[in-house]
């Protein structure tokens, strides 16, 4: 079997590209960004709550809100788990309590303790919080800018991420599901750019999630040895299941 893991992954970057695209004609930088970073707290079973809390509380609200803490107890009240105006809570006197999802509507089924969204909400917190002077989008832009070119990309990844609250694992699928492909289309440097290229062709392959376990099973002799034909592979995955 002829197989071009390579090309694929060029194919899995393009349309992480397009998706970011599409959410800058509807959403300003900072908004889009922080919607996806959101939303991908939330699989597999509470994508829709998590992007629904990012349109109750968005980042315009946060950055007014300013440190961790009062992030957390503002995020923590939308959600549902906790009830800020009863509890007294450090929030703004024109924060809106009325704005609430019901505790209710989140799936625990299947998921860890470690990954219940109210821990998530807790850990996004700290990266929030980090965020504020600058906006969520420039605070990324910045950190790669601070980078040596070609130096190597797991080390680089690692310090732009450098943040706590969320699992070296998950961070590095947040790196380059969302931040690596956003800053390809919000950046109008072609050396950050050619940077981010660099890091997506020579960073080393990513943890196994179900996906490439199936790939690999199913392809032993194709080889996956950067984070460019790990892609490749789970789009090829994808392709074969149906579930572009």
């Amino acid at each position: 079997m002829t197989m071009d893991l390579n090309n694929l992954g060029e194919k899995w970057l393009e349309l992480k590209k397009q998706r970011m695209q599409n959410l800058l004609k509807i959403a300003l930088p900072d908004e889009a960004l922080y919607r996806e970073i959101m939303l991908s707290l939330g699989y597999p079973n509470n994508k829709v709550n998590f992007l629904e809390l990012a349109l109750m509380t968005p980042y315009s609200e946060i950055r007014k809100l300013k440190e961790k803490h009062v992030i957390e107890k503002a995020l923590l009240h939308r959600a549902g788990f906790i009830d800020g105006a009863k509890d007294f809570l450090p929030l703004p006197k024109d924060f809106d309590f009325s704005l609430k999802l019901d505790k209710s509507v989140w799936n625990y089924k299947g998921i860890r303790p470690a990954n219940f969204p109210e821990k998530r909400i807790t850990g996004i917190s700290i990266l929030l919080s980090k965020t504020i002077k600058e906006g969520i989008a420039n605070f990324f832009l910045e950190h790669i800018k601070a980078e040596p070119i070609n130096q190597d990309p797991e080390k680089v990844v690692k310090k732009i991420m450098n943040f706590e609250g969320i699992g070296a694992q998950r961070k590095n699928e947040m790196f380059f599901n969302i931040i690596m492909p956003f800053l390809l289309v919000y950046s109008n440097d072609d050396k950050i750019k050619n940077f981010l290229n660099f890091i997506f062709e020579n960073h080393p392959v990513l943890s196994e999630n179900k996906l490439i376990k199936s790939f690999k099973h199913n392809y032993p002799n194709i080889k996956i040895e950067n984070v460019k034909t790990y892609m490749g592979a789970i789009l090829f995955q994808k392709k074969s299941i149906g579930t572009e």
